[in-house]
């Protein structure tokens, strides 16, 4: 079914409760609509991405002597998502990363950064900070609200 690009004066289906164009409009996703109104997140290829999934399609005729189906993961030689977070998690304790932010990644599998933070919806935004501020409370850290700001 066809999509088009979400109007900019609907509200945003993020949740912040504004217009699209005036929330997550022109960030590093569209929001896109079918024909019978279903809202749907586009996150557009990077230009390397393509041949990436070219070469691991070769890999996989390779090793299973047939064209991979659409049912076949085009990285079919990964180890699971669980051991690649589990790995990464690892990887942040041992460059001591906030333990805050690991527990925030660990919940929402977002790195939200000053760098990247404009390019995020604003509901992942708020679950990523959300997330930051239950590990503060959690750990009874009395500046949880005012050490969190440097994470957002």
């Amino acid at each position: 079914m066809p999509r088009k690009r979400l109007s900019p004066k609907a509200p945003c289906p993020c949740g912040s409760g504004g217009k699209y164009g005036r929330c997550c409009y022109g960030k590093s996703f569209d929001y896109l609509v079918d024909g019978e109104g279903n809202i749907s997140k586009s996150i557009p290829m990077s230009d390397e991405l393509p041949e990436v999934i070219k070469e691991h399609s070769r890999k996989f005729v390779e090793r299973y002597r047939r064209d991979p189906s659409p049912s076949d993961s085009p990285f079919f030689d990964l180890p699971p998502l669980e051991h690649t977070e589990h790995f990464l998690v690892e990887a942040m304790k041992q460059a001591g990363i906030d333990p805050a932010v690991i527990y925030a990644f660990e919940k929402t599998g977002l790195l939200v950064t000053e760098r990247n933070q404009h390019l995020i919806s604003d509901e992942d935004r708020a679950a990523w900070e959300a997330a930051v501020l239950e590990y503060r409370a959690k750990q009874g850290d009395e500046a949880a609200e005012e050490d969190a700001d440097k994470w957002f």
